[in-house]
């Protein structure tokens, strides 16, 4: 059987389905969602990155300009998170080199770090990316065995060096970026070595305060588990562990990921969570995508959340990856949908919230993983000032089907979707049952909604009644956000 009469065949259900939904556009599919009790993960904010080429625009801005973008992002929308890619491969490309300009340049002659800390940063994360080919094995895809102590103590003197000669304090560091997609790479039984040895190195410079954040591998699929179980079965590399961490993409967080971390002091850092390709204003379905990837990483312990790019200059194939996109002269920047999103949910979740896990009657866990993507995907934590907060994404849409062209063997028009992708437009009533709240008085609760070209609008408010709250309508692409007073 072909690849596409493969993906017909399963994709003629999902047509079905579609048509269904158009015959009952005005039907809403009740759910309940329980939050269950206990406390779990603090979440300490959400965060961006830029990229080398990214800062070397921001470098071309008057400081005028690149306050105004700091601030919408770090002031703002509440990121406190600032991810910088350093280029192991470019620092030292051999033996003894250590080329401070690469970093140097574009993040710190430009301004970048300086202004993005003077305007609400707060925390900043190394990302080293592509090792130095010289620590390849000759006969592997793998570092020599012997390198990994010159990586380790390269890595902890260049952030030793920033800090010492340019008075950049880095907070916390990663190994390597997407471990599994690099031309070298760590075995299972490395992993361990590198963070004993990274952590060494570190606390000799008298970096002690450095976190080690590791291995930001693409998925949270079988893979991360493997080696993250790799790593907890060494104590010494476990206990010099501060968080584990995976991306946001296909394969979000997930109970098979957050388990390994029940029980012990590990924080969970998401590095990295994107889309590709080109976008337009008001794309609610990035913006769904974005959100449900979210909710479902803080209900699977995610404590830190990192968007890949929050503002860089504008390129029409590649857009969708930037939060804020910006031309230079003349400078002008625009919000992409997710950036809305993303400010409501800052709004409903502050730094600090501790989340609880939530579980929901139509999907269960509610995980964002390979195959079709949750329906409905919720979140629930309460607040350092008392107050909880609740985020419901709606991620199905009419947008995810197309009519398949005449000559395929099905008729003319059939309307099929990707694998991948979420499901047809759906209406729902949701219902939210928080335990711990069942014995409280009623509590009022103001509600927000995001959608296409609706940002963070404030639509009212409900009566939580012995810790139950009901939505009557949350439509296809909508973000909805309740916040006790």
């Amino acid at each position: 059987m072909t690849k596409v009469n493969s993906l017909l065949c399963s994709f003629v259900a999902s047509a079905a389905l579609l048509g269904q939904t158009f015959s009952s556009a005005l039907a809403v599919t009740p759910i309940n969602i329980t939050v269950r009790s206990g406390a779990r993960q603090t979440f300490q904010g959400l965060g961006f990155s830029s990229t080398v080429n990214g800062s070397n625009g921001y470098g071309k801005l008057t400081q005028s300009q690149k306050n105004t973008l700091q601030k919408l992002v770090c002031n703002d929308a509440k990121f406190k998170i600032v991810r910088l890619w350093f280029q192991a491969n470019k620092y030292s490309p051999q033996p003894g080199i250590e080329n401070m300009p690469v970093f140097v340049n574009p993040y710190v002659k430009s301004g970048f770090i300086a202004d993005a800390l003077a305007n609400g940063c707060t925390t900043l994360l190394l990302a080293p990316d592509f090792l130095p080919p010289y620590m390849k094995s000759e006969d592997s895809t793998y570092i020599k065995d012997a390198e990994i102590f010159n990586y380790a103590a390269l890595l902890a003197n260049f952030i030793y060096r920033m800090k010492q000669e340019y008075g950049v304090k880095i907070h916390a560091t990663g190994i390597l970026n997407e471990p599994n997609d690099n031309p070298i790479k760590f075995k299972d039984s490395q992993w361990p070595v590198m963070i004993t040895a990274l952590r060494q190195e570190l606390d000799n410079r008298n970096l002690k305060d450095v976190k080690i954040v590791t291995p930001e591998l693409a998925n949270a699929d079988s893979i991360a588990v493997r080696i993250i179980k790799a790593i907890k079965n060494n104590p010494e590399a476990w206990k010099a562990l501060a968080a584990i961490s995976t991306h946001s993409y296909n394969m979000a967080a997930a109970p098979w990921i957050s388990s390994l971390l029940e029980g012990t002091d590990k924080e969970y850092w998401m590095t990295e969570a994107g889309t590709n390709g080109p976008e337009e204003l008001g794309d609610a379905l990035k913006a769904a995508s974005a959100a449900s990837r979210f909710l479902n990483d803080m209900n699977n312990r995610v404590t830190h959340w990192i968007w890949f790019i929050g503002h860089a200059p504008s390129h029409t194939e590649d857009n969708s990856t930037r939060l804020i996109p910006y031309s230079i002269s003349p400078f002008k920047y625009q919000f992409f949908q997710k950036y809305h999103y993303f400010k409501q949910l800052t709004r409903t979740f502050d730094t600090g919230a501790v989340f609880r896990k939530s579980y929901s009657s139509l999907e269960k866990d509610m995980t964002w993983s390979s195959g079709k993507k949750p329906r409905i995907t919720v979140a629930s934590a309460k607040n350092p000032d008392g107050s909880w907060g609740i985020g419901i994404s709606n991620y199905t849409s009419d947008k995810f089907f197309y009519a398949l062209p005449a000559g395929l063997g099905y008729p003319e028009g059939t309307l099929v979707s990707d694998a991948q992708s979420g499901r047809a437009a759906e209406t729902f009533a949701v219902t939210v049952f928080i335990e711990e709240l069942a014995q409280a008085g009623d509590i009022k609760m103001k509600i927000y909604r995001s959608n296409s070209n609706v940002n963070n609008v404030y639509i009212g408010s409900a009566l939580m009644r012995k810790g139950t709250v009901t939505i009557p309508k949350v439509d296809s692409l909508d973000l909805i956000t309740l916040r006790s007073q």
